[in-house]
């Protein structure tokens, strides 16, 4: 059985370089531009040595038919397994459309040549009917598509009510973001939405495991989660499949595990190893208070290859004594910044983001009030140390710029979102650019995350029974840096369902929805004369 998801845009067609309409696909039997009478470009039309044309292999074959469709939820109830079989070998494609709404039109195909094809369709919505054709699409057939029909199933009750707003023209991709109830944090919920607050796909994480978690999307249909509030076992990076649930647990790699106090973060890095944030005890010769642990997992070989602990940055004499949770970290990543690779770590009560080098575990420098940086704004005249983060959460880092949701709890009374960039020679720091709006001020919780479209995204998580705004909500936002434009927000419904952070993933990433990702809707029309038939 063959199968394979067209989720993104098949590999013969690219993106557009002139803005313009994508370019047709290339089709590597069909002649190069540069040679046309070359004897190993030859088109299907082209006689060749011998004169006789070359058959077209995807031409109309009179023995190709549909011999059944099949549908199967075997994994979750807005997720379809679709079998289509065939009277000889062949591809085939699958295109779905909502009864309710019909831009909401879904394309999968087989691209490997067989009889029996299994096509994966996830991302639809719960209680709804779908309309299907199945057409293969090498060889064609003469007759017209196979039309069959099937229908999801309810959604699970905890799915919270979401509101969206559009403010600037029509953007795409996907929502990713935690759901639980306020302070009542026995259920967990991780969500990825459609850009009109409609649940796509969701997984619910073990019990107890806290609020306080990363959640991301790293294609191949592979999302990664970690964190938990209050510090717990449970909250360990796991891998969880798009269809397969929990795939990999970095327990297996942590000896320790179950005395592991895991909290507000934990993450894939992009070569594939899984960085944790721990809470661990920093001993002062007179007593303890709470400090941080690192460590990174290779899923390869289920081994720790990094560990650090704070003691040793406490004593050094880089980071202060305190008492209970004095530094509260919160956010953790490694970053090569070209030099090598360097640990990040948020310390919300202080204000500081710390830079730690990788390879020897020396503490390179703090960011922040009383840190190493001098700042300066945009134009180059100093800023006092108020314009430093006050309580930062889910910070990014370019190795060069950082990116901080900056709650704003040290007297400046409201949250923003701000971008310095950092001249490490110098040790001086550009505030390039802040964005607020009224009636915003979260003390804690949220992210923000660099868009490949340039613009940022803003998870302003919300917990109304700690919050310092009560009655706001969780709302998460795009928008525009250089204009000051919000583009594009969603808001849980109820002030007390509550979220984190929260993420985006590209339309063409994830799911099979073509007016979510061009590529896909191009493939789209160049099927069309199949399934007009």
């Amino acid at each position: 059985m063959w199968w394979l998801a067209f989720t993104a845009c098949t590999p013969s067609i690219g993106p557009s370089t002139d803005g313009g309409e994508p370019p047709l696909p290339e089709d590597s039997d069909r002649p190069s531009d540069t040679d046309p009478t070359g004897d190993t470009d030859a088109s299907p039309t082209d006689t060749g040595d011998t004169g006789t044309a070359l058959p077209d292999p995807c031409a109309i074959d009179a023995a190709m038919a549909v011999l059944s469709t099949t549908v199967a939820q075997p994994w979750k109830e807005n997720e379809a397994e679709i079998t289509v079989t065939l009277a000889s070998p062949g591809t085939v494609a699958v295109v779905c459309t909502a009864a309710f709404d019909a831009t909401e039109i879904h394309l999968v195909e087989s691209t490997v040549e067989g009889t029996d094809h299994v096509l994966r369709l996830p991302g639809l919505l719960a209680g709804q009917t779908y309309d299907c054709a199945a057409a293969p699409t090498c060889p064609e057939m003469a007759a017209s598509p196979t039309a069959f029909s099937f229908a999801t199933a309810d959604a699970p009750s905890f799915i919270p009510n979401i509101h969206t707003t559009t403010y600037v023209g029509t953007p795409t991709g996907y929502a990713l973001l935690n759901h639980s109830d306020d302070c009542t944090w026995n259920d967990q919920r991780l969500l990825v939405t459609d850009r009109d607050g409609q649940v796509r796909w969701y997984h619910e994480t073990p019990a107890f495991v806290g609020p306080s978690i990363e959640f991301r999307y790293h294609g191949d249909d592979l999302f990664v989660w970690g964190g938990g509030w209050g510090p717990n076992a449970l909250g360990r990076p796991r891998r969880i499949d798009l269809y397969d649930g929990e795939i990999y647990d970095s327990a297996d790699a942590i000896p320790d595990v179950n005395g592991s106090a895991f909290h507000h973060d934990g993450k894939q890095l992009p070569d594939g190893r899984m960085l944790t944030l721990e809470e661990v005890d920093v001993d002062t010769g007179g007593g303890t208070f709470q400090g941080f642990r690192v460590r990174r997992v290779d899923p390869v070989t289920n081994t720790v290859d990094f560990d650090y602990h704070s003691q040793r940055g406490f004593d050094e004499g880089h980071l202060p004594a305190g008492f209970g949770d004095a530094w509260h970290a919160n956010w953790a990543d490694i970053v090569d910044d070209g030099n090598g690779e360097v640990l990040y770590v948020s310390l919300c009560n202080l204000g500081w983001t710390l830079a730690i080098d990788v390879a020897t575990g020396d503490f390179l420098w703090v960011f922040g009030a009383g840190g190493d940086f001098s700042l300066v704004n945009a134009a180059g005249a100093p800023l006092d140390g108020s314009e430093f983060p006050q309580c930062q959460h889910g910070i990014e880092s370019s190795g060069s710029n950082l990116l901080v949701y900056d709650n704003g709890n040290f007297g400046r009374g409201y949250t923003r979102v701000a971008e310095y960039a950092l001249d490490r020679a110098a040790m001086e720091a550009t505030l390039l650019w802040t964005w607020s709006e009224p009636d915003w001020w979260e003390s804690t919780l949220g992210d923000a995350d660099w868009m490949d479209n340039g613009h940022v995204w803003i998870g302003a998580g919300h917990a109304d029974c700690f919050s310092s705004n009560p009655g706001d909500h969780t709302t998460v936002l795009e928008i525009d840096p250089l204009t000051g434009d919000k583009v594009w927000e969603l808001q849980y419904a109820a002030v007390q369902a509550m979220a984190y952070r929260a993420d985006h993933a590209d339309g063409c990433a994830l799911f099979s929805m073509t007016r979510e990702c061009p590529d896909l809707a191009a493939r789209l029309v160049e099927l069309e004369p199949i399934f007009a038939r």
